[in-house]
């Protein structure tokens, strides 16, 4: 009988954010490393061709992880930049899962057990992403900065001594707040991108694995393994794309290499480095892709079913 369970259940707005918020400040410490040695790996791949050295020279992370391990200071030296990155992910996640969660509340039918078609979600989940993505680009601005420092000569380094320095020195050193919003376009276009190269790869084999095998528990990691690739295999080109924009100087006599726009740095990363360019920082990358995403969902997931139960959902409902 219809009436016999309960037929619908939704987080509410708090929910969402309470719960997203502290789950993306896990993700964000733990893979903080490895965000650390990717963004290593690009800075010192840039124009490799150039100067005639070898590509595994550059792109290769254990070789980056030992030499910065050696330089002292253990693993706390991974996590400079750590502030910047957490601001950028945490302001991220807020912004738009409020958004998104606030305006589907008011959009969607009133009858409980209709809901937003794919497209206007998609819509939705696209509108307000980008507005985070360009809000927060200041942070990720300062984190990718502070990361590359140590990988410059010593006489041009930017000693950045916190996020928040760094935004200030570049709004005073680099014309104002306009500066920090260098590399904005190519900060939403990525997370846009992964969006959709993450889910959308993610649904399907989760799908496809439970029709075969049924639901068991290694589905979640299988998809999760499948989804990653996707979206490391799409995103990490524009990754290394924005990397090359933000840590760019003003001055141009103290970059490597100098870009009149984002079309020329695609061309001069594959004039000096070919396709190896476009994927330097690739396992790293994909073990932050990979990690942040099943911690993500395996946190978020469980406490939802927990909720989800409490609320007199039947199993096969959850």
């Amino acid at each position: 009988m219809l009436g016999s369970y309960k037929r619908y259940w939704e987080p509410s707005l708090t929910e969402v954010v309470g719960l997203s918020v502290p789950v993306g400040a896990v993700a964000t410490f733990l893979t903080q490393p490895l965000e650390f040695v990717k963004t290593r790996i690009q800075v010192r791949t840039e124009g490799i061709g150039l100067r005639q050295l070898r590509n595994e020279l550059g792109v290769n992370p254990w070789r980056i992880f030992r030499e910065i391990h050696e330089t002292g200071g253990g693993l706390s030296h991974f996590y400079y930049g750590f502030d910047a990155a957490l601001y950028s992910r945490l302001g991220y996640l807020f912004i738009r899962n409020f958004l998104y969660k606030a305006i589907y509340d008011q959009v969607k039918p009133v009858k409980p057990f209709n809901d937003l078609t794919l497209r206007e979600k998609a819509v939705l989940s696209g509108s307000v992403g980008a507005f985070a993505a360009f809000v927060t680009s200041p942070f990720e601005l300062a984190q990718v900065r502070m990361i590359a420092d140590g990988g410059l000569p010593q006489p041009i380094r930017r000693n950045y001594k916190s996020a928040f320095d760094a935004i200030n020195r570049i709004q005073v050193e680099e014309g104002g707040s306009r500066a920090l919003f260098r590399g904005a376009f190519a900060h939403v276009v990525k997370l846009a991108a992964l969006n959709v190269s993450l889910t959308g790869p993610y649904d399907y084999m989760k799908e496809k694995i439970w029709l075969v095998f049924g639901d068991f528990g290694f589905n979640h990691f299988l998809a999760l393994t499948w989804a990653s690739f996707w979206a490391t295999l799409f995103t990490l080109p524009l990754d290394n794309v924005q990397t090359r924009v933000l840590k760019a100087f003003p001055d141009p006599s103290k970059n490597r290499l100098n870009y009149q726009n984002y079309l020329d740095v695609f061309k001069q990363i594959y004039f000096y480095e070919r396709v190896y360019g476009f994927y330097a920082g690739a396992v790293p990358y994909y073990g932050k892709m990979f990690l942040t995403a099943w911690l993500t969902c395996t946190l978020v997931n469980g406490v939802m079913d927990s909720q989800k139960r409490a609320a007199g959902l039947e199993e096969w409902q959850i």
